[in-house]
């Protein structure tokens, strides 16, 4: 099996700036639970963290609670405190040269 923790940071450098995804989804990719992506996340400063959210859209509270002002500079929608993953999950998936948006 493949380092859990690289296995993570191969999943999150791939997310372009406004997408998101689950710990919930990157588990599922990885064959790690929730939680150990969630600690592996809160421990990697080179991948973009931030675009990885709890399934209920909450940010990450790791890195000093950074997390919703890095996403909203990423015009990344919110509902309330929450990413609003249903307004993402309409976007268009971007392609190598379109607009950021979308969930991956």
């Amino acid at each position: 099996m493949e380092d859990p923790r690289e296995a993570v940071r191969a999943v999150a450098v791939t997310l372009r700036p406004g997408q998101v995804m689950t710990y919930g989804d990157i588990a599922v990719l990885t064959g790690l639970h929730p939680r150990q992506v969630g600690r592996h996340v809160a421990d990697l400063e080179d991948i973009p963290w931030w675009r990885i959210v709890r399934a209920d859209g909450t940010p990450a509270t790791c890195h000093g609670g950074t997390a919703p002002a890095l996403l909203a500079q990423e015009q990344v929608p919110f509902r309330g405190r929450r990413v609003d993953l249903r307004a993402l999950s309409a976007r268009p998936a971007p392609g190598p040269d379109s607009p950021p948006g979308g969930t991956a």
